[in-house]
């Protein structure tokens, strides 16, 4: 059958107003299509795993894989709650002993064959991600082993990750710093989850199926519930350690199918950070006007050590405010990442983005009325006479911007912590109120006017992150005035035909 004739079908005139359908191949679009004659033909209300692979025998399938790869494709964007009984389907098709994840020689074969120049004790050379902690972590781990519990093989790869050396795939990009360590991380808790039921601690199918069911039952109980985007990061770093170490590609599919799903769930669930926006009600321009209010009121304090923390917090909120940057990022030093040029404050720093290992340049020269608050942090209770000296004293000795009131350095974590402390919202919400803000004042426009701010070179990641429902809500009020316009044209055209056609009736 042509594909113009499938597509004319009932079902998929509805299936096609599904975001992502226009992804979808013509072969996948055909074999599900054959999926769905057959579930009409047996008159099945609820399809399970087994009428899957039902269908496959009926059909004489010559490559059920591939079949049911195809037909994955398609319900990850129209019916995502379908592909756990595809995941069951292609247990089952595999016979009982693979199904229970019976694999493990297959599974070392390719470990082994991906690291074939390193041996077990590889040494690290720019940073170890096994190695134990200088001193005991504040919070003991609960549902996770220790990095060095992994299997030897495993913390063999993740060293040679950490140390950019290249995976089993050919072509495939390093991990940035970020992702080994979500990697380790997401093993710890499996190994822990697989050792609590005495199975295996390397990755298997039945190991992954447990993993993310125990995974998700502790998410249920938590107080905002299962988040998609926690269980879409945790495939993401598990698919991500199965392609870097090449392990079995079945291993790699099965855990692809779990992200396909999550993936497609999370559309549908706001992130938290819109949730918190909301309940505060906060937007850069408050932002702004509550470090003028802070940096005014410093005058009117007495306590010295009261100071200090007010022109720490008002340039906090106004830096920030005008770049946002993230929290890996918001620890600035002078002569490093702050400098002075002719009249300005210039941010010039390396952003590290989650799935790049190179970190990326971001220059971003500050307002005069948002510099003042640098300056009023530096000048501190000395005459403004000094500041010309205290800026230089500040590049050349490399100070942290923000340093506690007995001079010592701020922790990494200081700015968020005042940040969320000052506005009730966490610092990670910067972005969404950049673009927010500009999307209301400029329209879609806002969203090039906004980007360096946040350091974005992707329309459609800030439109799928950010904003998606501000542009939405745009589009549509766009659409409303044009038809409140056209209908006030129809109206008026409407209402000058009768005056015409009573005039005319007078005579």
């Amino acid at each position: 059958m042509r594909i113009l004739d499938i597509l004319a079908k009932p079902v998929w005139c509805h299936l096609a107003r599904f975001p992502g359908f226009e992804t979808l191949g013509s072969e996948a679009i055909r074999v599900t299509d054959c999926f769905f004659d057959f579930v009409l033909m047996q008159q099945i209300m609820a399809p399970s795993g087994r009428d899957v692979v039902q269908w496959l025998v009926e059909t004489r399938s010559i490559d059920a894989s591939h079949d049911l790869d195809l037909l994955e494709e398609v319900l990850a964007v129209c019916q995502p709650s379908f592909l756990a009984e595809l995941r069951a389907a292609r247990a089952l098709a595999k016979g009982p002993k693979e199904a229970l994840g019976q694999a493990d020689s297959l599974e070392d074969s390719a470990l082994a064959s991906a690291v074939p120049s390193a041996s077990a004790d590889h040494v690290s050379v720019d940073w170890d991600p096994i190695a134990r902690p200088p001193r005991k972590p504040p919070i003991p781990r609960h549902v996770s082993v220790a990095p060095w519990q992994l299997p030897s093989a495993y913390q063999t790869a993740l060293r040679r990750a950490a140390d950019g050396l290249p995976g089993a795939k050919v072509g495939m990009r390093v991990p940035s710093r970020s992702m080994v360590l979500r990697m380790r991380e997401k093993l710890c808790q499996y190994a822990w989850t697989t050792a609590e039921r005495g199975a295996d601690p390397r990755l298997g199918l039945a190991g992954v199926d447990l993993y993310f069911g125990e995974l998700k039952a502790r998410l249920v109980k938590k107080h905002h519930g299962v988040r998609w985007a926690t269980l879409r990061a945790t495939a993401d770093a598990l698919l991500l350690f199965c392609r870097y170490s090449g392990l079995p590609d079945e291993l790699a599919m099965h855990v692809a199918s779990y992200r396909r799903e999550y993936e497609a769930r999370e559309l549908g669930q706001r992130a938290l950070k819109f949730y918190g926006l909301a309940k505060t009600g906060n937007s850069t321009t408050r932002i702004l006007e509550m470090a003028d209010t802070l940096l005014a009121g410093v005058a009117a304090e007495d306590r010295a050590g009261k100071r200090h923390r007010m022109r720490n917090a008002a340039a906090i909120l106004a830096v920030f405010g005008n770049a946002a940057l993230r929290n890996a990022s918001a620890y600035l030093v002078f002569g490093e990442s702050l400098f002075w040029e002719p009249g300005e404050w210039v941010i010039r720093t390396r952003i590290q983005k989650t799935h790049v290992r190179r970190p990326e340049i971001f220059e971003f020269p500050l307002h005069p009325l948002a510099g003042r608050f640098i300056d009023a942090v530096l000048q501190g209770d000395a005459s403004p006479a000094l500041l010309p000296k205290l800026r230089e004293q500040a590049l050349a000795c490399k100070r942290p911007l923000f340093v506690l009131s007995d001079g010592a350095p701020a922790a990494h974590s200081y700015v968020p912590r005042v940040f969320r402390a000052l506005t009730g919202n966490s610092f990670t919400t910067l972005r969404v109120m950049l673009y927010s803000d500009a999307v209301a004042a400029h329209g879609v426009e806002g969203i090039e006017l906004a980007k360096p701010s946040a350091h974005h070179a992707s329309t459609e990641v800030v439109k799928q992150h950010y904003i998606a429902e501000q542009v939405a809500e745009v589009h549509a009020t766009n659409l409303r005035q044009r038809r409140q316009r056209r209908q006030g044209s129809l109206i008026s055209a409407q209402q000058g035909l009768l005056s015409a056609l009573d005039d005319a009736s007078a005579f």
